[in-house]
């Protein structure tokens, strides 16, 4: 809701308290629309749950659009909101469309509630609905900015390239431009156009920056299908878009964010990024060693230390990325320490075991304690998840994400637990080792089939469903797999299965070598030699 809608909120909540009339003009998307009085105290509510929303605060939107709608509940306004919020938070949750057919049959004519109900029909695939909820907005409000950019989707088997055409011309003349840009990116998201959505979100950025915490978001839902670059752009986008540090509840965008800015190799720019997004100097040395910069990670972590020598990441970090005396970073008092950032404790343990045996670097690591690792970030998970199969960290450390990826680098035949909070990849992955051919799992195969040759999560997911359901394998295909990342254990572990089951002996011996030099024991009936 913006500026103008919220002040005619306010307006009218404060004269509803003096004089009670049968309608009241209230704005929507600019508009000023008459429909019937609402209670002031529903009013009140309402104009909560709209500032949670503006600030992304979608949990304590939702409570107070509920607290309205039980002082109102013949409100379609309020039933739209929250169909609203509960689709923007879970594109599949079943209380969004029932909240939106409340309002509907509340106020059939109600355009707000088709444009929404099309721009939510749109976020989980259906197409469809999503044309025919767009059409009726549109004819009920032929100049709503949203439903006419979602009513341009043209029929089934049109070139996409005249679609975003055509929608791209709707938003850049439209009245109302946030709008406009929200059903584009809605579209975008809907039809897996992620170049365009990723714009959109950007723009959207841009020009609405009260929607940052939504557009963090999103950025994480592009990295959890495997979109790292636009995820990451779009993660600056929002964390760039006021002066204001990014407020918290997105600690995967905050660090997207960061090492969008590890990647201009400026120091400057990353100390600036960090500051932006909460994040230490000590996680940004850290991430800028494990992205291989050790030029960088050496610059932050060196001046870090210096102004302030009790720094213990910046301490672990300087170590490893100058090549001094490993030991002797690690050293500290740890009954007083406080916890070092995940990245610059991984980025260290790292360069540990290369230069310890396994058992010397876990009584190292163990003395240290750290922050958790956040779930989905790629650049410290993936790595973390590489300690704990060499055993110099213990499993606890993981994520759900990092978890479902050992319980595949294992190779023992032992499902993965089931695991809440699983992006989109790793839920294919964990249901690769437990349900390999579920409906779920055949949609989510289709869905990240696009970057399953560039992405070792999906693609080894991929593969593990084709063993697991006795598809023919290509004879190349575990070289391929290997020939991605040979040092990758994912992909080693799940190459060799492949290779044992195509008789590749060249790539089972090679899988097997990264693998013994993780310690891992290669799966049960690995013969190959």
């Amino acid at each position: 809701m913006r500026a103008s809608s919220l002040g005619l909120v306010v307006a009218a909540a404060s004269l509803a308290a003096c004089v009670q009339p049968t309608h009241v003009e209230r704005a929507y998307d600019g508009d000023v629309v008459e429909g019937r009085f609402v209670d002031p105290e529903a009013y009140a509510e309402f104009l909560r749950g709209a500032l949670a929303e503006a600030g992304g605060r979608l949990g304590g939107a939702l409570e107070a659009y509920k607290d309205a709608a039980s002082l109102e509940p013949a409100s379609p306004e309020v039933w739209t909101r929250i169909g609203d919020v509960r689709c923007q938070s879970d594109a599949r949750d079943a209380g969004a469309e029932q909240a939106l057919s409340r309002a509907i049959s509340l106020q059939p004519a109600y355009a707000p509630a088709w444009a929404v109900r099309a721009r939510c029909a749109l976020a989980r695939g259906d197409v469809a609905s999503a044309r025919a909820a767009a059409a009726r907005a549109a004819e009920l409000d032929p100049g709503a900015d949203g439903a006419n950019v979602l009513l341009a989707r043209t029929a089934a088997g049109a070139a996409q390239a005249s679609v975003r055409a055509r929608l791209l011309a709707l938003t850049a003349t439209a009245r109302d431009p946030v709008v406009a840009w929200d059903a584009l990116a809605a579209w975008a998201a809907g039809c897996g156009d992620v170049p365009l959505w990723a714009r959109a979100l950007r723009e959207l950025a841009r020009i609405a920056p009260a929607r940052r915490v939504t557009i963090a978001r999103a950025a994480e839902q592009l990295a959890g299908v495997g979109e790292l670059g636009e995820a990451r752009a779009v993660a600056a986008a929002a964390a760039d878009a006021a002066t204001a540090p990014l407020p918290d509840g997105t600690p995967l965008a905050a660090r997207l964010a960061l090492d969008d800015a590890i990647a201009t190799h400026d120091a400057a720019a990353v100390r600036a990024r960090a500051t932006r997004v909460r994040l230490s100097l000590e996680e940004a040395a850290g991430r800028a060693l494990l992205a291989g910069d050790r030029r960088l990670a050496r610059e932050l972590a060196g001046a870090l230390v210096q102004a302030d020598p009790g720094a213990r990441g910046g301490r672990l970090v300087l170590a490893a990325s100058a090549g001094g005396d490993l030991l002797a970073g690690a050293e500290g008092d740890a009954s007083s320490a406080a916890p070092v950032p995940a990245g610059a404790l991984v980025a260290f343990g790292a360069a540990l075991v290369r230069a310890a045996s396994p058992d010397r670097a876990k009584q190292i690591l163990e003395h240290i304690a750290s922050e958790p690792v956040v779930n989905g970030d790629d650049r410290v998970e993936r790595a973390a998840v590489e300690l704990v199969s060499r055993g110099v960290l213990p499993a606890d450390k993981l994520p759900p994400d990092g978890a479902v990826e050992l319980a595949a680098l294992r190779g023992d035949g032992t499902p993965a637990a089931p695991a809440e909070g699983l992006d989109a990849r790793h839920e294919f992955l964990d249901l690769a080792l437990r349900h390999p051919d579920s409906p779920r799992t055949l949609e989510l195969a289709k869905r990240l089939a696009g970057i399953a040759p560039s992405d070792p999560v999906v693609g080894s997911a991929a593969a593990l469903v084709q063993l697991a359901v006795g598809a023919p394998i290509p004879p190349d295909a575990p070289r391929a797999l290997l020939a991605r990342n040979a040092a990758d254990p994912l992909l080693a572990a799940t190459a060799l299965r492949l290779a044992e089951r195509v008789g590749d002996r060249d790539v089972a011996r090679r899988a097997r070598q990264t693998l013994s030099a993780l310690g891992r024991t290669p799966p049960p009936g690995a013969g190959v030699d």
